[in-house]
């Protein structure tokens, strides 16, 4: 597989598992991706990387208005902003 190719299959999968909000499933996405050399750090804890999906929903270019409210109004109400 291509370097392009591979990097587009991440970002697919990656849009995939953080719109879920499911924590589990992100780090086994983690787990997968950092075998393949993608990440090279422990993951932080459980909370941080709640508010982290919802941040990069807010962010992300293929997440829809409506899922891009969804995750700033689930930021605002638990105290953080959409900053990165």
């Amino acid at each position: 597989m291509t370097k392009r190719k591979l990097l587009h299959l991440w970002v697919r999968e990656r849009d995939e598992v953080v719109k879920t909000y499911n924590i589990a499933r992100f780090k086994e996405f983690y787990a997968k991706w950092r075998e393949r050399g993608f990440y090279n750090l422990p993951l932080p804890s459980d909370a941080v990387i709640e508010i982290s999906m919802r941040k990069m929903v807010y962010h992300m270019a293929s997440a829809t208005p409506e899922e891009k409210a969804e995750a700033e109004r689930w930021l605002v109400e638990h105290g953080s902003s959409t900053d990165i």
